[in-house]
């Protein structure tokens, strides 16, 4: 890319009265233009849905003048808008005040007949823990079998993995955002790297940022490349290997970093992050859309490392509609154990949609973790990291952002010092099942319910006899998949 990008516009630029160098750029990269309307809500509400805004399904066929009349009389004096859904879209959005009491007005928009779901728009999270070179700290690919596996299969060449998260570290940019700071609007410019340990030439397929709407999906969190890097880092990497290391990567950016939260809500004096937006943020819409999109452009497997305690129709749909397509979806299963124990979503999906698979985390003892959710929706588990078990090597180690670029307590950030990190989570555990998912595909097994039915089967049983709620069928072993479906060569 090469470029300086200007994340707000010229207009607010000339008002905090800065004067622009010839060298600044005339392109302008613009955010959605509710994303910042979306956060302050939440900010000020304490929600964790999108106040204002809910999700509806009307029923097939559905004239335009009958879903407004549904509308109305589900909502009787509330002022309302209906907007048709974006792209790849099922679903129609409709606006009511931002203090209207979102949950209750869904639930009787679900109610009228003309209906199938109506939902508020759910606020969602990556499934990581907070973090503490190479192949040697890579247990967890030994664990999985994966050397030998890779006798079998090199890397699942060309197979196309979506992963959707907070982006990639895919190019060296700078960009220029807004940041109230030390009491003062500024306008700082933030580097950017490519992570050349995963991004080559001809790699990347149809990158798309739902948030910025554009093909630039760069990752502002460090999540979504930590995870990528799990799925497809090179062979040869300077930062260890992953599962599908000759597969194709279609990065879907639908989480905002904690830093992108800061620069939307700097004009609105806000130097702090709000508790709520504590590990980023990401919105069941976006998810749903990502799925369908990476379903129509190419994507036979998807890996999503993301999930919230609200249940989301329109991520459930999307999930159907993604392995009617020919898709796998390895989903994080939760990181919720001790908090409770509560079901999450999409994880709980799993359960019900065959080709669709929620992935519990072990450490390096092969035990579940210990953060690990764990419930009837769970059917397989993966290496995630365990520091009660082995410290910070118990972790996952993968290419990522260097933690002290990330810190809040600075002015900028920066997004281009990558090196090897350590993170835990079912979000770790996840891209495990999604590599072993592309190598699958790769030997030509294509339909997602037999990739899921033969994970299922070689796994080496753990916990109690068969499968139980903690390890699902027990814990994936790619080469015994691999050779148990009479392909080893």
């Amino acid at each position: 890319m090469g470029r300086s990008v200007t994340l707000v516009g010229l207009v607010l630029v000339a008002a905090l009265g800065l004067v622009l160098s010839a060298q600044e750029p005339t392109f302008t990269r613009r955010p959605r233009a509710d994303l910042a309307d979306r956060l302050r809500a939440v900010a000020r509400l304490g929600t964790d849905y999108v106040p204002g805004r809910i999700l509806v399904k009307f029923r097939d066929g559905l004239p335009t003048q009958a879903m407004t009349s549904a509308v109305t009389l589900a909502l009787p004096g509330t002022a309302t808008q209906l907007r048709a859904g974006d792209a790849y879209t099922d679903f129609t959005y409709v606006d009511v005040p931002l203090d209207a009491d979102v949950p209750a007005m869904a639930a009787a928009l679900a109610a009228r007949p003309e209906i199938a779901f109506a939902e508020p728009d759910a606020l969602r999270r990556p499934e990581v823990t907070p973090t503490d070179p190479s192949f040697a700290r890579q247990w967890h690919m030994r664990v999985m079998n994966l050397e030998r596996a890779w006798d079998i299969n090199d890397g699942a060449r060309d197979v196309v993995v979506a992963v959707i998260d907070s982006g990639l570290a895919m190019a060296n940019d700078v960009l220029r955002f807004p940041r109230f700071f030390a009491g003062r609007l500024q306008i700082i410019d933030v580097p950017f790297a490519r992570s050349t340990d995963i991004v080559s030439t001809n790699r990347l397929v149809a990158p798309y940022d739902f948030l910025y709407e554009d093909t630039l999906p760069y990752d502002m969190d460090g999540h979504g490349t930590h995870v990528t890097g799990t799925i497809g880092q090179q062979l040869n990497a300077e930062s260890g290997v992953g599962v599908a290391y000759n597969a194709r990567i279609m990065p879907l950016k639908v989480c905002l970093g904690e830093w992108e939260v800061l620069f939307f809500l700097a004009e609105d004096g806000v130097s702090t992050l709000p508790p709520i937006f504590e590990g980023g943020a990401c919105f069941a819409s976006d998810e749903a859309r990502a799925i369908r999109y990476a379903a129509d452009n190419g994507a036979k497997v998807m890996n999503i490392s993301i999930g919230g305690e609200s249940p989301a129709a329109v991520t459930q749909s999307a999930l159907q509609y993604a392995v009617s397509r020919g898709a796998f979806v390895a989903l994080s299963g939760g990181n919720r154990f001790e908090d409770g124990n509560r079901p999450g979503y999409p994880a709980v999906y799993a359960r019900d949609i065959n080709g669709v698979m929620a992935v519990a985390a072990v450490g390096q003892d092969l035990n579940r973790a210990y953060y690990s959710s764990t419930g009837d929706f769970i059917e397989i588990a993966a290496p995630g990291g365990n520091t009660r078990v082995g410290g910070a090597a118990g972790r996952i180690w993968q290419q990522t952002y260097r933690a002290s670029g990330l810190s809040l307590n600075q002015l900028a950030p920066r997004f281009d010092l990558l090196e090897d990190d350590a993170y835990q989570g079912t979000s770790m555990a996840a891209p495990h099942v999604a590599g072993l998912a592309a190598l699958l595909h790769a030997q030509g097994i294509r339909n997602p319910a037999t990739i899921e039915a033969a994970i299922r089967q070689f796994a080496t049983d753990r916990g109690s006899a068969g499968r139980d709620n903690e390890y699902g069928f027990g814990l994936v072993d790619a080469r015994a998949t691999l050779r148990g479906l009479g392909i080893a060569r």
